[in-house]
């Protein structure tokens, strides 16, 4: 179990604009002052094994919660929810 955050995104998060799904969600971390590690994963929508393992999907964002509990949605619902501090477990 982790003690804080773990952000599962894209590797290639470096425009840091508001159509990347994964900035999206690491900017409302950033924004609520929450603590989080980022574990990047591979280009595209491959097979990602470790995110499938934690969230039963392969899509990015995912967040781990300390809790050990996994939360992934639309990354609009995703930030919605971390700014409005309904993130559980964290």
């Amino acid at each position: 179990m982790a003690d804080k955050v773990i952000l599962h995104r894209c590797s290639w998060t470096f425009l840091h604009v508001d159509l990347d799904a994964c900035w999206r969600v690491q900017k409302a971390l950033d924004e609520q002052g929450i603590e989080y590690e980022v574990v990047k994963h591979g280009f595209g929508k491959g097979k990602r094994p470790e995110v499938v393992a934690l969230s039963g999907q392969k899509l990015l964002p995912v967040l781990e919660l300390p809790d050990g509990t996994a939360y992934r949605a639309e990354s609009k619902d995703m930030a919605a929810k971390v700014r409005a501090g309904e993130l559980g477990g964290a």
